[in-house]
């Protein structure tokens, strides 16, 4: 079946190196019966509901309901971006993360500092954990357990607001350009900038996500070799991340970090004018800004990059063609001086925000010249091989 089919039912095996497990996307009443017979096998001393208070009673009252007929069952609160120490575990309880990316990498924190190995079950209530980050063996902080099943329940996208839903797309947009460009068109023909889709659209976009992630997570599942395409865009939306109370949503980040890795790989020589463009249209019909927010400069941007850039200068993924990540002395992340990331980080930039150091030329073409300062930079950082 194709994955643009818009199944509203999906089981799936995920293979991730010597580890998988079982992806299941459903909806409805009916399917809510299944939960506890299938996480329950073999049958737990407990469930231990690791969530946030920010998520809707509700969606807690109805894990509670299902998971308390097969065995005892509490919460426990997210504290920070943990749960806090002291949380009993036995060797036979199974960690329950109900809630986003946050929530997820909490359990898996969780999992790893507690003895007995304990079952991981994701029940990931945004559409970014149910398309990315339930679906990685990789967190923050390295790598992390494999679940013994990830639980996409559509139901719980129903309560998100049309930003929320907006934000939780940059995995399926990266994934396009980054690794999968045969869908751009089928794509982009269902992507809508007001972000109102019926759970039948979003159901195939996390059944292409899951695909993708079947493809490279087979051999690559800590993401250090071809799978590192997911990091896509990653560097600089950390960057924007960490600027506080003017951080962007997750997805707004991860498009304009996109977008500026396109700018610094066409500069570069690498990624021709038809691809930047093509991401400018993809994001464009996605619907988020494409520009810094209005309190930000480049300037902002570059001083997180040189804080968190270690060792070394900053590296990002770039592209040689669409789905065709750049090899750089074997790896998929090149690093990048600061010219260069001005220059890229000036695609972004809003009228008047920012301080372009590349010529006039270089501004109104969108590639650098033979003496500008990105073309020097690039020059003393390649080395051979590279343009």
């Amino acid at each position: 079946m194709s994955v643009f089919a818009s199944p509203i039912a999906l089981d799936r095996y995920l293979v991730a190196g010597s580890a998988g497990f079982p992806v299941q996307v459903l909806h409805g009443d009916d399917s809510w019966s299944e939960l506890a017979r299938i996480a329950a096998e073999p049958a737990p001393d407990a469930f231990v509901i690791v969530t946030e208070r920010t998520l809707p009673r509700a969606h807690i009252a109805r894990v509670l309901h299902h998971l308390g007929t097969a065995a005892p069952t509490c919460v426990r609160w997210l504290t920070g971006q943990d749960v806090p120490d002291g949380t009993a575990l036995t060797p036979g309880s199974v960690i329950v993360a109900l809630g986003g990316t946050r929530v997820i990498d909490a359990a898996g924190r969780l999992a790893a500092r507690t003895g007995g190995r304990p079952r991981l079950v994701y029940l990931p209530t945004t559409l970014r954990a149910m398309s990315d980050s339930a679906l990685s063996l990789v967190g923050p902080a390295g790598p992390r357990p494999a679940p013994v099943l990830v639980r996409v329940q559509l139901d719980f996208l129903t309560t998100l607001t049309p930003d929320a839903v907006r934000s939780g797309l940059s995995a399926l947009v990266r994934n396009v350009l980054a690794v999968s460009p045969a869908f751009h068109d089928r794509v982009a023909d269902r992507l809508r900038p007001d972000a109102r889709y019926d759970l039948e659209t979003l159901a195939s976009f996390i059944a292409l996500s899951l695909e993708v992630r079947a493809t490279l997570m087979i051999y690559d599942p800590l993401e250090r070799g071809p799978a590192m395409a997911f990091h896509y865009g990653r560097t600089v939306a950390d960057a924007l991340r960490g600027l506080g109370a003017d951080a962007p949503r997750y997805g707004e980040a991860t498009a304009l970090g996109m977008l500026v890795a396109a700018r610094v790989a066409r500069l570069s020589g690498l990624l021709d004018e038809e691809g930047e463009r093509a991401h400018r249209e993809l994001v464009a019909r996605w619907g988020v800004p494409m520009e810094l927010p209005a309190m930000v400069t480049a300037d902002d941007v570059l001083g997180v990059l040189r804080r968190t850039a270690s060792p070394g200068r900053p590296a990002l993924v770039l592209l040689d063609r669409l789905g065709e990540p750049h090899i750089e002395s074997g790896h998929l992340a090149t690093e990048i001086g600061e010219d260069l990331l001005r220059a890229g980080l000036d695609a972004i930039a809003g009228r008047g925000a920012g301080t372009s150091r590349t010529t006039g030329a270089a501004e109104a073409t969108g590639t650098a010249t033979e003496g500008s300062p990105a073309r020097r930079d690039l020059a003393t950082a390649a080395g051979p091989g590279r343009p």
